[in-house]
C-alpha cells in the first residue's frame, strides 16, 4: 500500500468520524422526562409561543405558591396568573426537555412564578435540529416576548449546561433579563468540539471538522458561539455556578468565563469540589435562592 493510499484512508475517516459527530451533535437521542406540573401538585398553563423563525415552542408558565393558595385545581390548562410575583424562567440543558430541572428547581415557585420550556428540537418543541446554543438564543428571546404580552416585562433567568450558555449569550440584547444564574454552562462552543472526540493529537482535526461541517450546513461559526464573550459588557447580577470535577463540560470553561467577567463587580462565582455534570445537592437551594432573592 503506497503512502498516498494510506493518507487517502486517514483522511476518509476523519471525515466520516467528523460528519458522524457533526449529525449526532445536532440529532442527539432525546432525554424525555414524564414529569409536568401537575405531578408536582402545581397549577399551571401549558402554552405555545413562535420563534422568530417560525418553530411552534412548548412551555408552561407556573404561578408561585401565593397567588394559587385558595383550591385552584391543577389542570394544566386553563389560564392562571402569577399576581405581582416575580418571574424565573428556566432553561434546561442538552439534549433534555423542561420536565428535566424542574423537580430540583421546583422550590423557587415558593416566590417566584415559574415559565419553562422546551428548546428547539427538543421535549414537545418544533425542530428539525439543535445548534447547542447557537439558534436557542432565539427561543428565549421569544419566550421572553411571550412573557411581555403576558405583562412581564422583566425576568430572572436560570440556565442549566446549555440552558446556562444561552442565558449569558441573549443577555446583552435582552435588558428584560436582570439576573442571570448559569449552572455548568460552557465558555464557547468550539472548545466544547474538542470534549466530543477526546483523542489525542486527532481531537483537533475532528473538532476542526465540525466546525466546518457547522459552517457548511447551518451557516454557524462556532468560534462566535461564546456565553464567555458574550457576557463580558454584561453589567446585571450572574451567579456562575461550577464543579470542579464536572466531566461534561470541564472545569476549565468556569475559569474562563470567570476571566471574562473579572470587570463585573456583581458577578458571583461558587465553585464546588466533586459534584458531576448536573449533580444537586443541599446548598443549591440556599444559594440560588438568595442570589434571587438578592437581585431580582
Amino acid at each position: 500500500m503506497t503512502l498516498l493510499k494510506i493518507l487517502f484512508i486517514i483522511v476518509g475517516f476523519l471525515l466520516l468520524i467528523s460528519l458522524w459527530g457533526f449529525y449526532i451533535s445536532v440529532r442527539p437521542s432525546k432525554i424525555i422526562s414524564t414529569i409536568t406540573p401537575k405531578e408536582l401538585g402545581f397549577t399551571y398553563e401549558q402554552v405555545i409561543f413562535k420563534t422568530k423563525d417560525g418553530l411552534n415552542l412548548s412551555g408552561w408558565f407556573v404561578p408561585n405558591e401565593l397567588s394559587t393558595k385558595g383550591g385552584s385545581s391543577p389542570d394544566g390548562r386553563s389560564g392562571v396568573s402569577g399576581g405581582k410575583a416575580k418571574t424565573i424562567v428556566l432553561l434546561h440543558g442538552y439534549p433534555a426537555d423542561k420536565g428535566d430541572i424542574l423537580p430540583v428547581l421546583a422550590f423557587l415557585r415558593e416566590q417566584y412564578n415559574l415559565f419553562l420550556f422546551d428548546f428547539r428540537y427538543f421535549g414537545q418543541s418544533e425542530g428539525q435540529y439543535s445548534t447547542a446554543g447557537a439558534k436557542e438564543t432565539e427561543d428565549l428571546r421569544a419566550a421572553i416576548n411571550f412573557l411581555k404580552s403576558r405583562g412581564v416585562s422583566e425576568v430572572g433567568v436560570l440556565g442549566f449546561s446549555m440552558g446556562g450558555a444561552v442565558a449569558l449569550m441573549t443577555a446583552p440584547k435582552a435588558p428584560e433579563i436582570k439576573a442571570i444564574v448559569a449552572l455548568s454552562s460552557y465558555a464557547s462552543l468550539d472548545r466544547m468540539a474538542l470534549e466530543l472526540y477526546r483523542i489525542p493529537v486527532l481531537k483537533y482535526p475532528l473538532a476542526y471538522l465540525i466546525g466546518l461541517w457547522a459552517k457548511i450546513f447551518l451557516g454557524i461559526d462556532l468560534k462566535k458561539v461564546s456565553p464567555a464573550e458574550s457576557a463580558r459588557t454584561l453589567t446585571i447580577p450572574i451567579l456562575v455556578v461550577h464543579s470542579k470535577n464536572d466531566e461534561v463540560i470541564p472545569f476549565k470553561n468556569a475559569l474562563l468565563i470567570q476571566e471574562l467577567l473579572k470587570n463585573n463587580p456583581k458577578t458571583e462565582f461558587w465553585f464546588q469540589e466533586d459534584l458531576i455534570h448536573g449533580q444537586f445537592d443541599g446548598t443549591h437551594q440556599k444559594k440560588i435562592g438568595d442570589f434571587f432573592k438578592k437581585n431580582l
